[in-house]
């Protein structure tokens, strides 16, 4: 899948550790930076103006994605990086050069006016790359009721209930049916037998992202981390997967 970007978003993308605008930007987010984490010789297409990313702005926040100072940046970060608008090239081509051209510090002049600035986590991520280090990964957001670190929700307590489940309604995470019937504006859909081939499960234990397919090949136990997945899960099939 191509993946179309302005010029800030290039450094953006190094510094996200799951925060963002809303629940709608942060979900497209992670999306786009979990893809280029897995596939690094993802194709981006550089572009002016609004992209990919700027689609999930929220309609309520304050809109500044048209901005001049932003579409200045756009062009000084392009400029550093030695690209222009119309460019295709692979993830770890931007990473390299991200590599060769630019320092943390050099953030505190080109990104000066951005509001996430402060946070440090741009510079982080570019003191990342400037040092051959990968960058974390950003688990996709579970929503639910009393939600812990590896899924479990009021429902779903045991040691072994640390999957979550995306939903074909929303395209979002939660730990269980009952989950999304109390948190959701809108009743839930299981996920289409015609997506099967995408991820859909995710273990609450490492973070890895299963197909439909892999969830009923892997005997209830992650194939990544060889955590143990609830056998009983299968019980409620139909409720988040389209028979």
């Amino acid at each position: 899948m191509r993946i179309s970007l302005r010029g800030h978003h290039l450094l953006c993308l190094l510094g996200y550790r799951g925060m963002g605008y809303s629940d709608d930007y942060v979900d497209n987010m992670t999306r786009v930076y979990r893809q280029l984490l897995d596939d690094p010789k993802t194709p981006c297409q550089i572009i002016s103006g609004k992209d990919m990313l700027c689609a999930c702005f929220p309609a309520d926040g304050e809109y500044h994605c048209e901005d001049q100072n932003v579409a200045e940046r756009d062009a000084l970060i392009l400029q550093r990086l030695g690209l222009k608008a119309g460019d295709v090239v692979t993830w770890e081509e931007i990473l390299s050069r991200v590599a060769r051209s630019l320092q943390p510090d050099d953030l505190l002049e080109i990104c000066s006016t951005c509001p996430w600035l402060p946070y440090g986590v741009c510079q982080e991520g570019i003191g990342n790359i400037v040092a051959g280090e990968p960058l974390p990964d950003v688990r996709p957001r579970v929503y639910g009721v009393e939600v812990d670190a590896q899924t479990r929700c009021r429902h779903y307590r045991s040691e072994v209930d640390i999957i979550a489940l995306k939903f074909g309604c929303c395209e979002r995470y939660y730990p269980c049916y009952e989950c999304h019937q109390e948190v959701a504006d809108h009743p839930p859909q299981p996920w289409p037998r015609a997506r099967f081939d995408e991820p859909a499960v995710l273990c609450g234990a490492c973070g890895t992202e299963l197909t439909v397919q892999a969830y009923q090949d892997c005997a209830s136990q992650c194939p990544a981390c060889g955590a143990s997945f609830n056998p009983g899960c299968q019980l409620h099939h139909h409720l988040y997967f389209e028979t």
